[in-house]
């Protein structure tokens, strides 16, 4: 949140309310309220995958399963709920080591991997690939006795309540709001257009306030979208 205490679904509907230069009170905007809620949700939902956003992630240590490659217990998120999406995970290491594991290659039948006790298997290393299991959406090939600590991201519960903490920044997420809200409106064409600029503006700024402690980074923690979702330099209206 960019220093500033963590926003609630509520604050961003409110704040979002008067940016709209409409009547204050979500008990006044009976008709608004449910839409900004979930243009709130979505924002959030769409935001979350434009990086690595470091107030969403976190570590955690599992035990895998030597059977199946699967963690022994639910992964939890610090932040509420639990980890069940496969592309949340970030980077998987094997416990005391520095080295993530790669993603299974479509080409290597897992079942062909076997773990001796301290080679790591015939390939002389550890995989990962998705689970179905939910609660904990890793499988580690080959399976063994081990632990890993696996980074990743919070995804929020949905539906999101009103009372529910959105930890992004709370501007971005409400011009994403405002815009959303002014495109659906259609009326002031200029009030769609100051909200795409600030959005977009606002964004960049907390990708570079992150960026500002370099770091070394392995390419394949890059994220692969980049202002895909929003599309701020273009009228919708036009």
């Amino acid at each position: 949140m960019s220093g500033t205490t963590a926003a609630t679904v509520g604050d961003i509907v409110t704040a979002a309310i008067t940016e709209l230069s409409q009547v204050p009170g979500q008990a006044t905007q009976i008709y608004s309220t449910p839409r900004m809620q979930q243009y709130a949700q979505n924002a959030v939902l769409l935001e979350l995958e434009e990086m690595w956003w470091p107030p969403l992630m976190y570590y955690v240590r599992v035990l895998i399963d030597p059977l199946t490659g699967i963690p022994t217990t639910d992964i939890a998120s610090p932040y509420g709920g639990y980890l069940d999406e496969y592309s949340d995970v970030c980077q998987v290491f094997h416990e005391g080591s520095n080295t993530p594991m790669q993603s299974l290659p479509r080409n290597i039948n897992p079942y062909t991997m076997t773990y001796d006790g301290g080679n790591r298997g015939i390939t002389g290393k550890y995989y990962i690939g998705p689970s179905a299991l939910l609660h904990r959406p890793i499988t580690v090939w080959p399976p063994a006795d081990i632990g890993v600590v696996v980074y990743a991201r919070h995804r929020p519960i949905v539906p999101m309540a009103l009372t529910d903490r959105i930890l992004l920044d709370k501007l971005m997420i409400l011009y994403d709001v405002c815009w959303m809200y002014a495109v659906d409106d259609g009326t002031i064409p200029a009030q769609v257009n100051k909200f795409q600029v600030l959005a977009a503006n606002r964004r960049k700024r907390i990708k570079a306030a992150y960026n500002t402690h370099s770091t070394p980074l392995d390419p394949s923690t890059q994220s692969h979208y980049e202002d895909t979702f929003f599309v701020l330099d273009q009228d919708p209206l036009a």
